[in-house]
């Protein structure tokens, strides 16, 4: 009833894991050097691209633009639409260590490429910005951080970024940009207009070492969490960067600092996940602590429903219910930890905000799902490995992915209004390396979901009541689309490193360096620092 892309594509070993865009809509993958982006309801192919062998091997980011989200947990915005086609929306970005290629999934052609952007040393970050025309392009060793504009071809350049990857954050209803950045001994807290990028606001950070900050999802709040070596230690900041209230332990307690941060996808709480194994909410109104929730070993099935993973003789997997007591197994209990750590290792709201799941390193096997409001718990899930990722639906909120660390393709899938979890095995036909899960674009009968690693992709689906659906296949084969010439860029002369490349794209009125028709290799000599007579420095 399932079947993997590698019985269309006769076993190729693809170079990187799918990755679904973010309606789930399409999967981009990798295949030697091709670009495939299947449609996930009938994995039909819709784009081919031609990639350089090199840049399709040393490829390490993939990504595809999301749209910022309000605090309704709407999941496009309409404000965040250029003057194109609503096909912006589709982009897809590719970057290896120097060079970040974007495609448009409406257009057969590469759309547009960045090379040599950081100048001496490496990407250490790709992504796309505010909206699909704006690339973020971090530098190794947290030198710089440049934002290039695909409209413009030029860059603004930030100095010093926070050597983490969650830095940045965007505001959802202005989209205005909040950056940490250290260029001294003391943390800044920058914000960013948009569209003109003039900074509007810089404030000295009352921190040791922030470790991440994040607006509310009203876009009313910024909360910057510390190093743990500072102790339990979050900053409450006005949407403009002002100190509102610094949430901390009283002296005296046990005090092992924030492993993680969530806000609620309405942004009426806080929760807050420390190395201890608890989790804190807190309100939004005077952020004073709601509920605390602590992940135990020992778990009571009178207060919540506890499942446990049970193996059969033939390996088939499935869940029964404890009847009364339960314990988790501790980290010790699994040699595939091979780092022992502590705390709150995952944490996620529903779309609604109304169920937070949370896992423990401690119990790295188990997982607790309970309400924010009220911290009371509604079920318990333990298994025989410890849990690698868990995602929730983004339209049915009680539905949750969940995937553990075992060899075997399968996914774990809890609803709340199901007589138990299931558990669904996908047919890989090498199930190594490291196996990733996400949700796809489902419909009222029909939920989607996809199992890869970087040898294949398997796809399953399910109805909302929990019963398998077989799939029915387009029957496309990827060796029967012809190879394409998707990179005729010209020999036009232009100093800027943004190319746009694609037919009925961004006109390119002024000339670009020569470029062989393989993406990879220029055929001109560069000026190393040409980027920086193109560039605007934020100081």
């Amino acid at each position: 009833f399932r079947a993997s892309l590698s019985e269309y594509a006769d076993d190729h070993e693809a170079s990187y894991h799918a990755v679904p865009s973010p309606d789930g809509v399409f999967v981009a993958v990798i295949d030697h050097a091709q670009l495939f982006v299947r449609s996930s309801t009938d994995r039909s192919i819709q784009q081919t691209y031609d990639l350089a062998p090199g840049f399709a091997t040393s490829c390490r980011f993939v990504r595809w633009y999301r749209r910022l989200r309000n605090g309704e947990g709407a999941p496009e915005r309409a404000g965040n639409r250029s003057s194109h086609d609503a096909g912006l929306s589709q982009r897809l970005l590719l970057a290896d260590d120097f060079r970040i290629v974007v495609f448009e999934v409406t257009k057969s052609q590469l759309y547009a490429e960045i090379t040599g952007a950081t100048s001496l040393t490496k990407l250490a970050n790709a992504d796309f910005g505010r909206t699909p025309d704006e690339i973020m392009v971090f530098s190794d060793f947290g030198f710089k951080l440049q934002i290039w504009s695909l409209v413009t071809k030029r860059a603004i350049e930030v100095k010093d970024p926070k050597a983490v990857s969650a830095c940045y954050t965007y505001r959802p209803t202005t989209e205005h940009l909040a950056l940490i950045t250290r260029p001294a001994a003391h943390d800044i807290l920058m914000i960013i207009a948009p569209q003109t990028h003039e900074v509007v606001a810089t404030h000295e950070l009352a921190t040791t070492d922030a470790r991440g900050i994040k607006y509310s999802s009203d876009g009313n709040w910024l909360a910057v969490w510390d190093t743990a070596s500072a102790g339990c230690r979050v900053l409450l900041l006005t949407a403009d960067g002002h100190l509102f209230k610094t949430y901390s332990l009283p002296q005296g307690d046990l005090n092992l600092g924030v492993r993680c941060v969530q806000w609620s996808p309405t942004g009426d709480c806080l929760a807050i996940g420390d190395f201890e194994g608890k989790v804190t909410t807190l309100g939004n109104n005077t952020f004073i602590p709601m509920t605390t929730f602590l992940h135990q070993s020992t778990i009571d099935s009178s207060g919540e429903t506890v499942w446990q993973e049970e193996i059969g003789p033939s390996h088939t997997r499935s869940y029964s219910e404890a009847k009364q007591f339960a314990v988790s197994p501790s980290c010790d209990a699994f040699h595939s930890v091979k780092e022992k750590s502590s705390g709150v290792m995952l944490m996620e709201f529903n779309i609604d905000g109304t169920l937070l799941a949370s896992g423990c390193s401690a119990t790295p096997s188990t997982l607790r799902i309970y309400s924010p409001q009220t911290g009371k718990p509604l079920s318990a899930l333990i298994h025989h490995a410890p849990i690698r990722s868990i995602q929730w639906h983004d339209k049915l909120a009680d539905l949750l992915l969940i995937q553990c660390a075992i060899p075997d393709p399968t996914v774990y899938v809890w609803r709340a209004n199901w007589s138990s979890p299931k558990i669904f095995g996908l047919p890989l036909k090498a199930p190594f390396g490291q196996l990733k899960a996400s949700w796809l674009s489902s419909d009222q009968k029909t939920i989607r979901y996809m199992l890869t690693n970087t040898d294949e992709t398997a796809f399953g689906q399910f109805t909302p009541e929990g019963e398998e659906i077989p799939w029915r296949s387009s029957g496309e084969s990827l060796e029967g689309l012809g190879p394409e010439d998707m990179f005729d860029e010209g020999h036009s002369m232009d100093l800027s490193p943004v190319k746009i490349l694609a037919d009925g794209g961004i006109a390119n009125d002024t000339p670009a360096l020569g470029l062989s028709t393989e993406l990879g290799f220029t055929s001109a000599v560069e000026d190393t620092f040409h980027y920086r007579r193109q560039s605007q420095a934020v100081t």
